[in-house]
């Protein structure tokens, strides 16, 4: 029954993440549901407790691996990394271009 749930719970994860507005929403909503899964199987014995610390623990490093990738653009001219909404270098006005 367990089991059930906590496969349950990460599907939604999974299936809520799309709709999520940023990459840093997104990483930290996978982190919460894949940590809660985790932490409900690796603590038999207080299951919700595994699972609560497991979800605030995955939220805040898929938080933050998500955050890293809104950084997804830099500055030809300056080498400064930006946003990936931004589309000029505030700086020196270059085209921002991809990382790669």
């Amino acid at each position: 029954m367990r089991t059930r749930l906590i496969a349950a719970t990460l599907a939604l994860a999974t299936a809520l993440a799309p709709l999520s507005c940023t990459p840093t929403q997104e990483g930290a909503l996978l982190g919460a549901g894949t940590g809660a899964a985790a932490g409900a199987l690796i603590d038999h014995h207080h299951r919700g407790r595994g699972a609560a610390i497991g979800a605030v623990a995955g939220g805040i490093i898929g938080g933050l691996v998500g955050y890293s990738y809104e950084f997804s653009k830099f500055c030809p001219a300056c080498g400064r990394r930006f946003h990936y909404t931004k589309v000029y270098c505030p700086y020196d006005g270059y085209a921002l271009q991809p990382i790669q």
